[in-house]
This record gives structure tokens, C-alpha cells and sequence, in this order.
């Protein structure tokens, strides 16, 4: 089993959209899928797939009966792929809780969430796909740490580009996982790109940006997705590459998804 945890060093990158697509695309190739949200400041996979669950991972953290076979959802029979999701509580005092938590309640989230990480691998998942809080929280760090690889997103801009460096040098340092960058919703001449190709133009800002934060932070893009219109009026509202799957978005997740797993399934030399 494999986990992969989507992360970002300020909200409003996309992280949460493009975990879910991931996972969704994941599932569609037939690998046991399940996306795991742990943004419990700000959780968004309830509204994004129109589901309204009473137990949540945030239970599962304060009850020690509770198992991962209480929180998860399937959509196996809705989508007719092996997708699972566990969602986070929108319920502001369980988000409290969270927040709240001293240090032996801490201490007691990670065992919990170490022990769901070995019940989904038990049950025979291919994937764990996480959805973190932005920033340095503890709950994402959980999260962080029982990844083997992670997705750090964030927008083309200078701003977000310092933020996450400061973020990468303090912690990403630490963790033993291989970390890729994705560079969400850009926006260059050319907006949206055609068919979503990068002009040539286009194509020479994007290699700046990604050649900037090969420079400032040793870590390669894996991609670089364009802000889509189309995407955006869909809002969170739908896992987008359900609905739309020939649209471009969907091609660039596609493409994320391959290169993902041949960097977990490298090919024989």
C-alpha cells in the first residue's frame, strides 16, 4: 500500500480538488482507492461529493472502539470503482476538538491514525490518498509523516513560492518521503491554453516558475496544471474528472497519476 499526502503552505492552492481527482483516477485504473481527509480546519470533501456522513475521522481520533470500517465510505456502486472516501467533521465543535487537542490527545491521534494506516493496508487498499490542512499543523504533520511520498501544491507566485520555501527548508527536511511539486492553477498569456497545450510563449513563463523552485527549494514540478474556467465555475461541486473526463484538467491528472506511479512501480531497466 501505498500513501500520498497532498499538502500546501496556504489555503485556496487547490490541494483538496486535486486529491480527489487523483484518487478518483486511481480508483478508475483499478487500484483499491481510498482518500483520506485530514484538513480538519477546513474540510471540503463532504461538499465536493455531496455526502453528509455523522462518523468521522475526527471520532475515530477521540474513540478508541471506533475502526476504520466505521468511517469509511464507499462509492463502488455509485462511480463502479473501488473509491472509498473517510471524511473530516464540518461540525464546528468536533473541529474544536481538534484544534483544542493538549499533548496526550495528540499522542493518542497519531496511534489511531497508525492504526488505521494498518487496517486499510490489511484490507487490502492500493492507495491511501490524504488531504491535509495547509500550513504547519500538527494534524496535517501526522499525516505527513506515515506518507511515502508527498504532493506539495501551490500557485505560481512569488508569494507562495517564499512561503513554501521557508516551509520546505523547516520541515520537509525532515520527513523521509519523496516529494513532489505541483503547480496548480496558472495563469499565464494564454488563459486557458488551448486544448490545454502551453503555447510557446506560455510555455517559457511556466519553465521559469518551474526552474525557480528547482533552484529555491531542490525539488522537481511534476506538473504544471493551467487555470481552467471550466474547472472553476464547477467549483466544489462534483470530483470534476468524473463528469468531464476528455476535458483537459482531467488529462493533466491523468498524466500526474501515471508519473506517480512510475515513480512508486519504476519500470525494469
Amino acid at each position: 500500500m501505498k500513501i500520498i499526502a497532498f499538502h500546501s503552505y496556504k489555503g485556496g492552492t487547490g490541494k483538496t480538488h486535486l486529491s480527489a481527482n487523483l484518487a478518483t483516477v486511481l480508483a478508475q485504473k483499478g487500484y483499491k482507492t481510498v482518500l483520506l481527509d485530514l484538513d480538519f480546519r477546513g474540510p471540503n470533501l463532504q461538499t465536493l461529493t455531496g455526502i453528509e456522513t455523522k462518523i468521522t475521522i475526527n471520532d475515530l481520533l477521540f474513540d478508541p472502539d471506533l475502526s476504520g470500517e466505521d468511517i469509511l465510505i464507499s462509492f463502488e456502486e455509485k462511480y463502479n470503482i473501488p473509491l472509498f472516501i473517510a471524511y473530516a467533521s464540518t461540525d464546528f465543535r468536533k473541529m474544536g476538538d481538534i484544534v483544542r487537542a493538549d499533548k496526550k490527545q495528540r499522542q493518542r491521534s497519531l496511534k489511531r491514525i497508525l492504526r488505521l494506516r494498518d487496517e486499510l493496508s490489511e484490507s487490502g487498499f492500493d492507495f491511501v490518498i490524504i488531504d491535509t490542512s495547509p500550513g504547519v499543523q500538527m494534524e496535517s504533520i501526522d499525516g505527513l509523516v506515515i506518507s511515502d511520498a508527498t504532493c506539495l501544491v501551490l500557485k505560481a507566485d512569488d508569494f507562495d513560492i517564499a512561503g513554501t520555501k521557508s516551509m520546505v527548508n523547516q520541515l520537509y527536511s525532515l520527513l523521509d518521503s519523496k516529494n513532489y511539486v505541483i503547480l496548480n492553477r496558472v495563469v499565464a498569456e494564454t488563459c486557458p491554453p488551448e486544448a490545454g497545450v502551453w503555447s510557446e510563449k506560455d510555455m517559457k513563463l511556466v519553465e521559469k516558475f518551474e526552474q525557480t523552485i528547482k533552484d529555491e527549494m531542490r525539488l522537481e514540478v511534476v506538473t504544471s496544471i493551467p487555470c481552467f474556467c471550466e474547472v472553476a465555475r464547477e467549483g466544489s461541486r462534483s470530483i470534476f474528472s468524473l463528469k468531464h473526463p476528455e476535458h483537459p484538467f482531467s488529462k493533466y491528472i491523468e498524466t500526474l497519476a501515471e508519473k506517480l506511479l512510475e515513480g512508486f512501480f519504476p519500470p525494469p531497466s
